[in-house]
């Protein structure tokens, strides 16, 4: 007679137990569906991140759709998903064309306030200018230099004869008046190697001195500029001193004046004929195509060149729209310290073009008496002082 099991199954004669019979591997028949039934399988990774995304939804979940949305069956993850689905088509069926919609529209907006910048052309590159919109920088920079000009009394043919002589005095008193600015053209001399290069910079400085009385650093003034912009230069500032409108009567206009007059009318219907010429064909061509594009270069590294760029921005501008006494000024106006002589500066821009040779301080020259008769066309009409 054989003992009870140890597994305490009276019915297992001689049988050993469950958990031995697991552990030899042998036989297959009654302890294997036990073992299945009393164990389980731990949860996959999948099923608990099933778990885990309905656990973190959130609380309100949108009903589904009555009709027209089937759902799939299945297990959870795939019914999650077919839920989604079915919401999200029962939403683009409630609005399809919302989001095209809304995007066409942004579309628009976008392609209109571009085409508004398009448009507009100079004045939306004015308002990007730091210090404010182009009206404010214009009238700012005007009143701060409407002392430091007047307007001469009449000129004459003496007055350019004149001029030549005043020139080289001025030339010498250069260094002594603007010692800085010598210095560093004398130092770029040396280290450039390349006289023209120096001398678009200087024409530069001279300009921005001459028109709104700002400083520029020369080195900065050089550093944006190739020895190719001076020839550029050089020749619009030869056609603009060349041009009948303004070599006509030694570089005078006085309307007033009958011997003049007469000289005037051989070459011109009209005094607002030579006007016209001289803002349309001499001025422009020379603002627009030579100092306009390299003003726009300095702003880069001086800043302070942005109200001569505003300045002459607005002249080209409003060229069209300048009438005679506008351009009568510019062939009358001049620095305060030429009260003496009652020089207007375009004589003395005359004699520093023809001075030769032409270094960086007559370039400097240049630019300077040319600054100081486009500051009477900048802006007269709304910013000038009474006494104009």
């Amino acid at each position: 007679v054989t003992e009870p099991g140890v597994d305490g199954n009276p019915l297992a004669m001689g049988c050993t137990s469950s958990s031995q019979f697991a552990a030899t591997g042998a036989g297959a028949g009654f302890g294997a569906p036990r073992k299945g039934l009393l164990k389980e399988d731990p949860p996959s990774a999948a099923t608990v991140a099933a778990l885990c995304r309905r656990h973190t939804a959130p609380p309100e979940v949108p009903p589904l759709p009555s009709a027209g949305c089937p759902v799939l069956l299945g297990s959870r993850p795939q019914a999650a998903r077919a839920i989604s689905e079915s919401w999200a088509a029962a939403a683009a069926q409630k609005r399809p064309d919302a989001p095209a919609a809304a995007m066409g529209q942004a579309v628009e907006a976008r392609e209109a306030v571009e085409a508004a910048d398009i448009g507009s052309g100079f004045a939306a590159l004015q308002r990007r200018i730091s210090g404010g919109s182009r009206a404010g920088v214009l009238e700012k920079s005007v009143q701060a230099t409407i002392d430091l000009f007047h307007i001469c009394g009449p000129q004459t043919a003496g007055h350019r004869r004149a001029a030549a002589t005043m020139y080289e005095t001025e030339c010498r008193r250069f260094p002594r008046g603007s010692p800085k600015v010598a210095a560093a053209y004398a130092r770029l001399a040396g280290e450039l190697h390349d006289s023209d290069r120096l001398a678009a910079g200087a024409f530069l400085v001279g300009f921005v001195s001459g028109l709104a009385d700002v400083r520029v650093d020369p080195v900065a003034a050089c550093r944006r500029l190739k020895g190719e912009d001076w020839g550029v230069m050089e020749q619009a500032i030869h056609g603009f001193i060349s041009h009948m409108a303004v070599a006509l009567c030694d570089g005078t206009f006085e309307p007033g004046d009958e011997a003049m007059m007469q000289e005037m009318l051989a070459a011109f219907p009209s005094t607002q004929a030579r006007a016209r010429a001289f803002l349309d064909e001499a001025l422009a061509p020379l603002l627009a195509e030579a100092v306009l594009p390299r003003l726009r270069d300095l702003r880069r590294t001086a800043p302070e060149a942005a109200g001569p760029f505003a300045m002459v921005g607005d002249i080209v501008e409003r060229c069209s729209v300048l009438n005679e006494d506008a351009v009568v000024r510019a062939f009358h106006v001049a620095r305060k310290g030429e009260r003496k002589s009652d020089l207007a500066a375009i004589h003395s821009l005359s004699a520093a073009w023809q001075r030769q040779p032409r270094g960086a301080v007559q370039c400097h020259h240049i630019g300077m008496h040319l600054g100081t008769m486009c500051w009477a066309l900048v802006g007269m009409q709304e910013f000038a002082s009474p006494k104009f």
